[in-house]
């Protein structure tokens, strides 16, 4: 999506007063105003491309069930406001691809298992590698991608699998340059990513395991984002507390201190594998379209001076209720959530005295 960006009103007039006897000038910044305007084909980003990373381990069953149970409280949103989205599946073991020298490994996934494997004509496949709107029965040709089956390596590496997925030629197409990407991984047990075939799992002191950090500046790069404007998260659906485990794994329970860091360190969303699934989903839905559509101003404003307006209607900041908008001075950017979030064709105003003058 373009960004259409018209300053209306944008020549900052100095006005010179001088007092009475005094050779001091004075001035005052006369207001800004940014419009900004979404209409269909050129909307303020509003293209969401967003990779789901499906642990397909001997544990998962229940857990892609609920996934499947619940997932029209994740699209819902997207549909609603007329986004533009993508969407494609991979799994925790793509990372496979690395030591197989097998690029079907971490090609996105249209049903159950990769081309070669035993059994995988046996399987439904919708032929569908990226669904997007367009796309006839979205539900069922995502539920046919990503129910994974149990099958899969235990040996889970999300980090170094969406890394794989997304770096794989067969995938190429799938992130769009003006879109916002969203990795979503559900798994019940941590990500154990490092350069070796063997299984370290549960191995948090291991020398050689990849550093969190690493797959944030991986994606920084891969996106073109910065530290102030990232142009992606991850979320991660995950067993949080022992009677998670209990309930999942048999008591088996890691910290996933990474599947939180890695959320912590990208604005994501840390949903228990274990509650509510159409709340969680919810959540993390939401999240994505506050992230995706933030509107960047041209200028600093003095934030107290911030007027926001869709389609002429005055929009109230967001105090403690779940809509509104706020400002976020680490990006300079206005953020909008709940109800206040803009549909497709929304015309939206920004009002605001600038902190300095113009450069």
């Amino acid at each position: 999506m373009k960004r259409v960006m018209r300053d209306v009103a944008a020549i900052l007039t100095i006005v010179f007063l001088t007092g009475c006897g005094s050779d001091t000038p004075t001035f005052s910044l006369l207001p800004t105003q940014n419009t900004f305007l979404q209409e269909g084909g050129d909307a303020v980003n509003n293209k969401i491309d967003i990779l789901w990373v499906v642990d397909n381990s001997g544990s998962m069953q229940t857990s892609q069930q609920h996934l499947a149970d619940n997932f029209n409280s994740f699209i819902s949103g997207f549909v609603d406001k007329g986004y533009d989205y993508q969407m494609a599946v991979t799994t925790t073991d793509a990372y496979k691809a690395i030591f197989a020298a097998n690029p079907e490994y971490s090609r996105f996934r249209d049903g159950i298992g990769s081309i070669g494997d035993s059994g995988y004509n046996s399987n439904p496949h919708t032929g569908v590698y990226v669904i997007n709107k367009e796309t006839p029965d979205i539900i069922n040709t995502f539920l046919t991608n990503m129910l994974q089956g149990i099958n899969g390596s235990p040996d889970e590496r999300a980090f170094q699998s969406f890394k794989e997925a997304l770096s794989n030629n067969l995938n190429s197409g799938f992130l769009r340059s003006d879109a916002f990407l969203s990795i979503v991984i559900i798994s019940d047990e941590d990500d154990f990513s490092h350069d070796t075939s063997a299984n370290k799992g549960w191995q948090y002191g291991y020398s050689g395991l990849h550093t969190v950090q690493s797959y944030v500046d991986w994606l920084d790069g891969f996106t073109n984002s910065t530290v102030d404007r990232r142009t992606y998260n991850v979320n991660a659906i995950f067993i949080q507390d022992q009677d998670c485990a209990d309930t999942l794994v048999g008591g088996w329970f890691s910290n996933n201190y990474r599947y939180a860091e890695i959320a912590d360190l990208t604005d994501g969303i840390k949903a228990d594998i274990c509650g509510d699934f159409a709340n969680e989903l919810q959540v993390i839905s939401d999240k994505i379209v506050q992230l995706s559509t933030q509107f960047y101003l041209n200028r600093l404003p003095v934030p107290e001076t911030i007027q926001v307006k869709i389609n002429g209607q005055t929009i109230d900041q967001k105090t403690t209720g779940p809509n509104g908008w706020l400002y976020n001075a680490d990006a300079n950017s206005i953020v909008f959530y709940g109800s206040a979030v803009p549909p497709q064709g929304a015309i939206i105003d920004v009002n605001f005295d600038p902190a300095t003058l113009i450069e």
